[in-house]
């Protein structure tokens, strides 16, 4: 697998970096990572939205529907929001359907703080 190379996002204010916008219709991992700290919060990925797959984890949501009840205090909340001002994110584009292989892999080298790796049920997560 690629070599990781964290860039900045830029504030919540500004305009996503070129290199973000570049990533639209693009396939791949990514990984956000604490600037200050250096640890690895999330991996994912996406087969082709690339672009709007990373910018939703910095905008203010939260998951509603029933298949999180209860999952939340548990150290993981599925609609979790970062500051843009304290990450950097590394991007590996793949091909379309090699997504999933390279997310997996990159979970397991660097075992980001946030992943739900496993449902707690033993139920497929449906993503």
């Amino acid at each position: 697998m690629a070599r990781l190379t964290y860039r900045s996002i830029g504030s919540s204010l500004g305009e996503w970096p070129a290199w973000i916008r570049a990533l639209k219709t693009s396939s791949g991992v990514y990984a956000i990572r604490d600037r200050h700290t250096g640890r690895v919060l999330y991996v994912g990925s996406s087969g082709g939205r690339l672009y709007d797959t990373i910018t939703r984890h910095f905008q203010q949501w939260h998951r509603t529907k029933n298949w999180w009840k209860g999952m939340y205090g548990a150290g993981h909340d599925p609609g979790l929001v970062y500051l843009r001002e304290r990450c950097d994110v590394a991007v590996i584009v793949t091909a379309k359907g090699d997504h999933l292989t390279a997310e997996a892999q990159l979970i397991s080298r660097l075992q980001p703080r946030d992943n739900l790796v496993e449902h707690p049920d033993g139920e497929e997560i449906p993503f």
